[in-house]
């Protein structure tokens, strides 16, 4: 029996056996967590978790941590944590639904090699938005973007995210003026925090102002999001 999958078996044992758990973070732990892993937990568990991380981009083809079905089970859920990719417009009707307690946060990572290996095409359009922002009046939401094309930002962008984090981080692409200047037009009300991070070679387009615009898209951000209390720039 492999190592790996000896260390599967006995993390669902642990989940399995669980009697009183309400914080489950699975971030990044290199495989350990499969698409089988939550179904350990029984119901009685998964009714009331609070807080729900399953953040991680090594997962293969079109595999997901959690299903929308398996999602239905969390009606206690306060925050929660995965790939962009896997949340869909179905699961943002199934955390609207009246049975489920109002989310506070949604934590989303972006990152190349899911959006290569999955697809956008599920993700919740702007009325899903504006239905969990009903719902959830105190929703707000954290998106991580690692290495992600510019032309796929603007389509995960809709104006209805009650966006108030964003963390930029590449060593492939840079991050366009656009992306920027749409940033702060269509979150001004909810932006606190913003950090762009690049350690690409050559940073004449950190971020790329090659369309000869007069303002600077970083400071005009600064000035219309009201709220921002950090801005933070690291590149080389």
């Amino acid at each position: 029996m492999c190592f790996p999958y000896r260390i599967q078996q006995l993390f669902e044992e642990i989940l399995s056996n669980s009697r009183q758990l309400k914080w489950l973070s699975c971030g990044f732990m290199l495989e350990i967590v499969t698409p089988t892993s939550l179904s350990s937990l029984s119901n009685s568990i998964a009714n009331t978790m609070e807080h729900l991380s399953l953040l991680d981009n090594n997962i293969p083809g079109n595999s997901t941590l959690i299903t929308t079905v398996e999602l239905e089970r969390f009606v206690n859920l306060r925050s929660l944590a995965l790939d962009f990719c896997d949340f869909t417009a179905e699961m943002a009707r199934v955390l609207t639904d009246s049975n489920h307690v109002p989310l506070q946060r949604l934590s989303l990572l972006v990152h190349n090699v899911s959006v290569m290996h999955k697809s956008l095409d599920n993700m919740p359009n702007d009325e899903h938005w504006k239905a969990l922002s009903r719902k959830s009046t105190s929703l707000r939401v954290y998106i991580m973007a690692f290495d992600i094309k510019s032309e796929d930002m603007l389509k995960i962008l809709k104006p209805s995210i009650p966006l108030e984090r964003i963390h930029f981080d590449s060593y492939i692409t840079c991050v366009s003026g656009a992306i920027v200047d749409l940033i702060s037009r269509q979150y001004d009300k909810f932006l606190t925090h913003f950090i762009l991070m690049n350690d690409v070679i050559d940073t004449s387009g950190f971020p790329d102002l090659s369309d000869n615009r007069n303002e600077d898209p970083l400071v005009l951000l600064a000035w219309r999001c009201t709220k921002l209390s950090l801005l933070a720039i690291h590149g080389r």
